[in-house]
């Protein structure tokens, strides 16, 4: 078997499925993902067993690693349930968590192996039900890993209930992550819910290269993983409901930043075919609209073992700030430099201060 998944995979394929396969035995990480909602109630998302969230679980369920959701209400007892679609005996990684507003949905992205798979999940919670689902890879092995999740609301042109144009307001999940195959770059994918109505069953996803109009071969000999395993979402301010992302192109080896939008004027509703590989059909106005923003080398000074989690924000020009964690101080990188610097944490100067910082100083790039 292992040899003819040698003869199958790609070398770089090989070294991450390693890289997996180290991480079943590695310590696990206790630090939630968090959202505050508005009203005061704290959403986290963490890994757990499944019989520490319920009670009087079998001894066979008991053990079964699932994501569990607590919230806590403003002056209240928190409430913990199991995330949907998380009670099962595959490994999950990389949780993470957003909220919309409006719709008062709960959002968790994470990714879940599966023999030599690891594939990219999206569950969603609204008026006490979860929804579940998964998106298409491209065709052939592969690994994702690193999903990362925001909401947006978007003002748009569709249609009343006899067919006029009028001005509606959608939510839009975006959610970007890398993924390792023949081909290895960021992918995309948007979840919509408009008219009230939310799904997964009809998700396009996209690759990030041929958005941003630079596809082909990819390669990355030599270089770190951690150096382009870390795509980022963001959103643009200047956009109505657009975001920004930062991720690695192999195809040209560099670092690019693109404005990511959707068409806001498609009162007609007409559809058309998705991208080669996606095994969907989108709505016109759920084709993304890519615009090349900014472009930089490929940060291979970020060289760390791939437990270390590298953050990234982006600055209004389109300058990636990168940063991880040492654990003695918050490290950073500037999309453009080869210098890392690093403030040092100290008790009157946590890591979530030394972030603040980072953050302004990115904001007035």
């Amino acid at each position: 078997m292992r040899r003819l998944l040698s003869r199958r995979l790609p070398a770089a394929l090989l070294g991450l499925m390693g890289v997996v396969l180290a991480l079943l035995g590695a310590p696990r990480a206790e630090g939630a993902s968090a959202v505050l909602a508005k009203n005061g109630t704290l959403y986290e998302v963490f890994q757990a067993p499944y019989g520490q969230i319920i009670t009087g679980a079998n001894s066979t369920d008991a053990s079964l690693p699932v994501l569990a959701l607590r919230m806590t209400p403003p002056g209240g007892q928190p409430t913990v349930e199991v995330v949907g679609g998380t009670a099962n005996e595959l490994i999950k990684f990389g949780e993470a968590l957003e909220f919309d507003e409006t719709t008062q949905t709960v959002f968790v992205v994470y990714t879940q192996l599966q023999g030599f798979f690891l594939d990219v999940h999206v569950a969603m919670r609204r008026s006490g039900a979860w929804n579940e689902g998964r998106f298409l890879p491209n065709p052939g092995l592969y690994v994702s890993m690193n999903p990362q999740l925001l909401v947006t609301r978007q003002t748009y042109t569709g249609l009343d209930a006899q067919g006029s144009p009028v001005t509606k307001s959608r939510a839009i999940l975006s959610i970007v992550w890398w993924e390792e195959s023949d081909t290895s770059q960021a992918r995309y994918a948007a979840v919509f819910i408009e008219d009230g109505s939310l799904g997964l069953d009809d998700v396009t996803t996209w690759n990030l290269n041929e958005l941003n109009g630079a596809s082909g071969p990819t390669d990355n000999t030599s270089l770190p993983i951690s150096s382009y395993v870390h795509p980022a979402v963001q959103r643009d301010p200047v956009t109505n409901g657009g975001v920004l992302l930062s991720f690695a192109n192999l195809a040209t080896r560099t670092q690019q930043v693109m404005q990511l939008s959707f068409p806001t004027d498609d009162p007609a509703g007409t559809t058309s075919g998705a991208t080669t590989g996606s095994g969907r059909t989108a709505n016109s106005r759920h084709n993304p609209i890519g615009r090349s923003f900014a472009e930089f080398a490929l940060p291979i000074q970020i060289d760390l073992a791939y437990q270390v989690a590298v953050g990234t924000l982006i600055s209004p020009s389109g300058i990636p700030t990168f940063y991880w964690s040492t654990g003695s101080g918050l490290v950073y990188l500037q999309g453009g430099s080869t210098t890392t610097l690093t403030i040092p944490f100290r008790p009157d100067f946590p890591i979530d201060r030394a972030l603040a910082v980072v953050r302004d100083m990115s904001d007035k790039e």
